[in-house]
């Protein structure tokens, strides 16, 4: 980022004060780049109040950006907005290079509760728990989780996704609760 720590505050009131355009986004993603924490801090939580409308721009950058710090914000933006179209890229997150940023992402995740989990299942499912990043953020996500029909199933994928053993086992176990889901609902 180009610009002095004032100029930025200035971009942030003026963003704040006006009606979104695709500029104000633009400023307030910039600013979620800054190497101020406190600045970055700011955008994030104006990225938050406009909610549904910052999705996209923080998908893409928890998707493609560089920078460890930029992905940690999205990461954290988008589960403070929880909007459920962030679910597939947060899913994806959780096997990110950067271990905060996964972490990030399962706790975002953990934030759309039953909502993630055909997402996270599928992958489970496609994956055949070959990621150990994978697995890990997946339990995390369903830690302490709780469902009425469903806890039984889900101790039993806990189970499979902490042991190495067997990985099939959690395949099978995913595809379980996604059947039983269906049968739900």
């Amino acid at each position: 980022m180009n610009t002095s720590k004032g100029e930025t505050m200035k971009k942030l009131a003026s963003v704040s004060k006006q009606k979104l355009t695709g500029t104000n986004l633009e400023s307030l993603m910039e600013m979620l780049a800054s190497k101020d924490g406190m600045l970055r801090k700011k955008a994030r939580i104006s990225l938050v109040a406009l909610g549904k409308q910052a999705v996209p721009s923080l998908t893409q950058v928890l998707q493609n950006s560089k920078l460890d710090h930029l992905r940690w914000e999205a990461a954290k933006t988008l589960g403070a907005i929880g909007d459920a179209t962030a679910i597939p890229p947060l899913v994806k997150a959780l096997e990110d290079s950067d271990h905060d940023v996964a972490w990030l992402a399962a706790i975002a995740l953990k934030k759309f509760k039953k909502a993630a989990w055909p997402t996270l299942l599928r992958v489970l499912i496609k994956r055949r728990s070959d990621s150990v990043l994978l697995r890990q953020g997946a339990h995390h996500v369903l830690r302490n989780q709780k469902e009425d029909g469903f806890n039984d199933l889900l101790a039993t994928l806990k189970k499979a996704l902490e042991s190495d053993t067997v990985p099939e086992s959690t395949a099978i176990a995913a595809y379980d609760i996604l059947k039983q889901m269906k049968v739900k609902s």
